[in-house]
């Protein structure tokens, strides 16, 4: 991993090097980044990898909320992936297949296996709330709860960044501070709007992106869930957490439903966040 300062010392450089190339950097948008300091965090939860194409998500996002809607499994063969969902496509492409993969990691119980053509799903037990999946189609809150995970995983770096999810959803009794999660990132939340079930993406942030890692924050953390600066997929970064959301010790509830909160290692932090510059540390 990349220390802080070696970080910094990283994206300085990079800096001047667009600057002498003639692309305009602002110098307001860097700032000296204090050392940051553990924040305490989740008392449990669950570790994992992100790296989800924002890109694939948002393109396959319809498909997988219908899919959602039924059972993961073939009712007359459980080791299969249930022909209704390859109905809706989701499985034609590798983009599709790849947000199925995760799907499956955040909603099917542990150690269930589902078979598509020559590709296999494993479920990763992240979510305690959705594990009826595999024979029954989720309701809406379960299908909020699974993209709340997943969009948790988003990472428009295509590299793979530990990180660690807590919130009233989330099995595991997994420490943080055992894996060096000390930094909590932001806490997430996905709601689902209306008859055709529009997905609308919350944000609240943990840590001031502009004083910690130099970067512009609005624009970050757009990019963190869209994959790009432009706010093509409507999220909302919110700042009102004192009022929206409950809780402590990385179990929230927002806007009276449950949230998912993530924390990264130190090192991490400002790499994840990078993309908005165009500079690719992973």
């Amino acid at each position: 991993m990349l220390s802080f300062r070696l970080l910094e010392g990283v994206v300085l450089g990079t800096v001047l090097t667009l600057t002498g190339c003639g692309t305009a950097v602002d110098p307001g948008d860097f700032e000296e980044a204090p050392d940051l300091a553990p924040q305490g965090g989740p008392r449990n939860g669950s570790g994992g990898l992100n790296g989800l194409s924002p890109a694939d998500y948002h393109a396959n996002v319809a498909a997988l909320v219908t899919a959602l809607g039924v059972a993961a499994a073939d009712p007359q063969n459980p080791s299969a992936v249930n022909p209704a969902i390859e109905a809706t496509g989701l499985l034609a492409t590798e983009g599709g297949r790849e947000v199925f993969s995760y799907a499956a990691r955040c909603t099917l119980p542990a150690g269930t296996r589902l078979t598509s053509g020559t590709r296999v799903y494993t479920g990763g037990g992240i979510l305690a709330t959705t594990g009826s999946w595999p024979s029954a189609g989720l309701t809406t809150s379960q299908k909020e709860d699974a993209l709340t995970c997943m969009v948790t995983h988003l990472n428009p770096f295509g590299a793979h960044v530990p990180f660690f999810l807590s919130g009233p959803s989330i099995a595991g009794t997994e420490s943080p501070e055992a894996g060096g999660f000390t930094i909590e990132e932001a806490i997430w939340q996905v709601k689902l709007e209306g008859p055709n079930q529009t997905p609308i993406y919350y944000a609240w942030p943990h840590v001031d992106l502009l004083n910690t890692c130099g970067l512009v924050t609005s624009l970050t953390w757009v990019t963190r869930i869209c994959g790009s600066s432009l706010n093509t997929c409507g999220v909302q970064v919110r700042d009102d957490r004192a009022t929206a959301c409950t809780g402590s010790d990385g179990i929230f509830t927002c806007n009276g439903k449950p949230a998912v909160q993530t924390s990264l290692e130190e090192s991490d932090l400002c790499i994840l966040h990078l993309n908005v510059l165009g500079i690719g540390l992973l």
